[in-house]
């Protein structure tokens, strides 16, 4: 789904070089601790040197940084007020192999409760209450680097929100 949104809006988006949104920071009020998961990015971009360890490596140390408390991968679920920021990146290298079309996607996924009437019972799930993305065109020789410096742009772009909230909840 995400590569054809890609696919039919790319033209439009690279005409404007970049692009990035970003909504839901009221959801990050009395967040425990955040998990870091990077999506597999192509095997293409893999061999151009764009590794999902170093994506990964990037964004904790940011975290880190801010002290925004970490989990693991797989305790996010189990920690009251756990979450998990996923990092995805789709991109799609030219015919001419020299550049890429990049998409970077950034969401924060929460427990939230789903109230079913009909259904009889609650449910529980996963799902994003934070995301901000960018569109940007990335040179192969430079993949690496160009993809690195947005996902820390969009890495800052949450620690902001999640710093705005929770020190707006800590002042009253």
């Amino acid at each position: 789904m995400k590569l054809i949104f890609l696919i039919l809006i790319l033209p439009i988006f690279l005409a404007s070089s970049e692009t990035s949104l970003a909504g839901g920071k009221e959801t990050l009020v009395d967040i425990s601790g955040v998990a870091v998961v990077v999506d597999e990015v192509s095997a293409t971009a893999r061999a151009d040197g764009l590794l999902e360890p170093g994506v990964k490596a990037l964004v904790v140390s940011k975290l880190e940084k801010a002290n925004i408390p970490l989990l693991e991968d797989g305790e996010w679920y189990s920690a009251f007020g756990g979450a998990y920021l996923l990092v995805e990146i789709i991109a799609s290298k030219y015919e001419s192999g020299a550049s890429y079309a990049v998409f970077i996607d950034l969401e924060l996924h929460q427990t939230v409760v789903l109230f079913g009437k009909k259904l009889g019972r609650n449910i529980t799930t996963a799902a994003p209450t934070w995301s901000t993305g960018k569109l940007l065109s990335c040179p192969a020789d430079g993949l690496k680097t160009c993809v690195e410096a947005s996902v820390g742009e969009l890495t800052d772009m949450f620690i902001k929100d999640y710093i705005e909230v929770n020190s707006a909840k800590n002042a009253k």
